[in-house]
Formats: structure tokens, sequence, C-alpha cells
């Protein structure tokens, strides 16, 4: 998963908005966006390293996404906690949903061979739709329902859920190519656990005293603000670090994959093979091949997507994928 953001489920209303959890949304577009840098670097070949490719990135895109989708749940229990706001939550729907829709059509005609269909914007939209039934349900049934979501691509697997029409679902064992890939199977079971933590808070008078003061220290207030304004910086900020790169890569001059890169590249592709499932011996072979024609191909940054499609088919044809 390459692509992570996020927007929470709150209302703008004072009385249902905690300023922590803005501040908390703010630190992950933070992470999200020194993520999305360092993906971006590596893609233009400015530095010998894919984060999208390396065991620490797969773990720090899911802390990230999961962050983002914990307070969805969070911020829905606090929106709606008194009555459900029909309004403020269609409005707010509609706009993530208009959102996800643009990612979707951009990524398909920008990228058609790894386009988004189904990232983190889709996944919040869908969530908090299904996290709607939950929010006046028993706290053990939600409890039980997160479990249950969270465990569930570790004990249910079949062949007909590897069909890409139910790649959105989660429940697939072949890993789909897409720049953000969000499934609602397990990531739903983190909304529901954010759905949870509110109720637990708030049968504490003290703690939800502290958690609703107004934020005093500047750099809280500038997270804060920063994660209320998570959406539209999702969508902005990659185009304009691509932009700025692309820039930089063009009057600079191309930076062509060398032989200690090609190594680390074979390091870090093979890690994340053999973490998708698959065999070391084959996850060496395709990772070598991929690393050999990718450098051998001398292409500049700016062709980096097609090099990489090039080598995907010159390894296919060679029997290494």
């Amino acid at each position: 998963m390459r692509d992570v953001m996020p927007e929470s489920g709150v209302t703008s209303s004072s009385s249902h908005r905690w300023p922590v959890i803005d501040a908390l949304r703010g630190l992950a577009v933070l992470a999200m966006i020194g993520f999305h840098f360092t993906w971006d670097l590596g893609f233009f070949q400015i530095i010998p390293y894919d984060i999208a490719f390396a065991p620490e990135g797969r773990v720090l895109s899911h802390l990230i996404a999961g962050t983002f989708l914990f307070l969805v749940g969070a911020g829905l229990t606090l929106a709606h906690r008194v009555q459900l706001q029909a309004r403020a939550f269609l409005m707010r729907f509609a706009k993530i949903a208009g959102a996800a829709a643009l990612v979707s059509l951009g990524t398909y005609f920008a990228m058609p061979e790894e386009w988004i269909f189904f990232g983190v914007l889709h996944c919040i939209a869908m969530a908090s739709l299904l996290a709607l039934p939950f929010l006046r349900a028993p706290f053990a049934l939600v409890l039980l329902a997160a479990v249950l979501v969270l465990g569930a691509p570790f004990v249910i697997s079949h062949p007909v859920l590897d069909q890409p029409a139910l790649f959105w679902l989660g429940l697939n064992k072949v890993l789909p190519r897409t720049n953000d890939y969000v499934p609602l199977i397990p990531w739903f079971g983190v909304v529901l656990m954010g759905l949870l933590a509110p109720r637990l808070i708030l049968k504490r008078a003290a703690l939800t005293a502290r958690l609703t003061t107004p934020l005093k220290r500047r750099v809280s207030r500038g997270l804060a603000r920063l994660g209320r304004n998570a959406l539209p910086i999702y969508l902005l900020h990659q185009p304009i670090l691509m932009a700025a790169l692309w820039g930089f890569v063009t009057l600079a001059g191309p930076s062509v994959l060398h032989p200690a890169a090609t190594m680390e590249f074979q390091g870090t592709c093979i890690a994340s093979c053999v973490a998708s499932g698959r065999d070391r011996a084959s996850c060496e072979r395709a990772c070598t091949c991929l690393g050999r024609v990718i450098a051998g191909q001398n292409l500049g940054p700016d062709a980096t997507e097609e090099a990489l499609s090039s080598a995907v088919g010159i390894c296919r044809k060679e029997g290494a994928l």
C-alpha cells in the first residue's frame, strides 16, 4: 500500500470535537506526507530506496492508515453520541465518496496499470456506512464484530475470493497491483475499535475534561489545524510533490539506477515479496530479474513507470514472474 490518508467522521460542532483527535490526525498527515515524499524520491531515482518495497515501509503505511481509520470510528461516536446527525453524516459521506471517485478516475488515466480502485478514501466511505448500525449496539457486540473482522483474513480463504471483482473485500490471497489498497477487511475492524474508544473515555469525567480542553501549545494547535484539513491535503500533496520533484530531475538530469541501488532494490523487493506469502526462491528469481532489467534499461526518471512495466513484461517472458 503506497498511498495512505484520511478524515474523521466528526461534525464541525465544537461540542462534539475533541482537539486531541484533530492533533492526532494532523500527526498522521505529517507521517503520510513524509512517507509519500520518500516514495517519490525513490520513484524518480533520486535516492536508491523504494519505501513501498521495504518491510519497514509496509509497517509504517499500515500504521498511518490504521490511525486515520481508528479516528474515523472515534469521530463517528463523538459526532452522533446523542443522536444520528443524518444531514451532517450524508454531507461528509458525499464529500469523501466524491473524493474517492476523483482519485479512482484520475489514477485510471494517469496510471491505468496501478490505478486506485479501493484505497483509503473508498474504505473510509464504506466503513462509515457500515458503522452506523454499531453506533448504538452493545459494547460487547461491537468488540466481537471488530475481532471477527480483524481475524477474518487469517481463517477465511477460497479461490473465488481471488477474483478481481472481490478484491475490495480483502479476503483475497492474490495481491492486486494498485498504488493504494485498503480493503474493507480487516480495516473495518479498526474503525469498529475506534467506535469503542470514546465510550470508554466518556465514562471517566477527568480524562474527558482533559481531552476536550482547547490545545495550548503552538505545535499542538498547528497539528490540529492540519488534522481539520486532512482531506484537501491528501488530495493535493502528491501532485505538488510529484510536480516539484519532476521539475528538479528535469533540470538536474536523469539519475540512472546504479549497481548498489540495484542490490538494495532486490533486497527490499525480496523482503516485500516473501511478506506477501510467496516462497523465497521464486521471490529471489523475480526480484533479481526486475533489478537487472530496470538497471539495464538506462531510462530517465520521467520514464520510471514505463521502465517498470517493460521490466515486468520482460521478466514474465523469461519465466521469472
